[in-house]
């Protein structure tokens, strides 16, 4: 199965086998991270595949494989990492994998595995990936728990499914679109400060991972760009605007 077929069908894995995926599966991933598009070109990114000994996290479930993501402190970072590793997040999903976004997770620099440097990029997040107990698809969109297109956006358009179906950060579903012509502009939830405190960067990787949704779906039209007039809406920031 494709990786945008698997938009209508992922879910979020949390609890793994320990048992390692193949080299050559470990491989395929690093080659497909390596070609992703990027929403933003020109910030820098890097992406390490680490082991369990090189990962703090509280939560009970473990897994054998990270992907520890790095980029820079710069606007639009989050999305451009959120839009890069959702490519990769589906990817690993066609390989017959379970993943998760790992918000949580730390680096654990005594790790054997873990990144000794990374060229003066900041650690953002990671994902999770490995052998699922159970079912690592599900069975039908009926399964989603999200937003109808109603909520999160101006008008009833089919083509932002995609999005809806995105995951987010405590399924917060932070995403608002105002339709323009033939522009779309995106806008992210701003959250109150007990949210901000535990969504932080989180729900601006989700804008990304929403948008990774709409371009896989749309992959010969899709761009994103900056208006130079968006227009505004309360209680949210403006992100982008795009066109499908």
């Amino acid at each position: 199965m494709e990786p945008a077929e698997l938009i209508h069908r992922r879910k979020t894995t949390r609890s793994f086998t320990m048992e390692p995926a193949a080299e050559a599966e470990l491989q395929q991933i690093r080659d497909f991270i390596a070609h992703c598009r990027p929403l933003v070109p020109g910030i820098r990114v890097r992406a390490e595949i680490i082991g369990i000994d090189s990962v703090r996290c509280i939560l009970p479930w473990k897994t054998p494989h990270y992907v520890a993501i790095f980029t820079e402190d710069l606007p639009l970072a989050p999305e451009n990492v959120g839009f890069l590793f959702q490519q990769a997040e589906l990817f690993i999903q066609s390989l017959g994998l379970g993943t998760c976004w790992l918000g949580m997770g730390k680096l654990d620099p005594r790790g054997s595995s873990a990144p000794q440097e990374a060229d003066g990029l900041q650690f953002v997040i990671m994902i999770a990936f490995g052998h699922p107990k159970g079912a690592p698809l599900r069975s039908s969109t009926a399964e989603f728990r999200r937003k109808t297109l109603r909520e999160i956006s101006d008008q009833e358009d089919i083509r932002l499914e995609p999005a809806r179906l995105a995951p987010s950060s405590v399924n917060s579903q932070p995403w608002y679109f105002i339709h323009d012509g033939e522009d779309i502009h995106a806008f992210c939830a701003l959250q109150g400060l007990l949210k901000q405190t535990v969504l932080g960067k989180m729900n601006r990787i989700d804008m990304g991972i929403a948008l990774a949704h709409l371009y896989l779906s749309c992959p010969k039209s899709f761009r994103f760009f900056s208006a130079a007039q968006p227009p505004s809406k309360k209680g949210y920031a403006y992100i982008g605007t795009f066109r499908l």
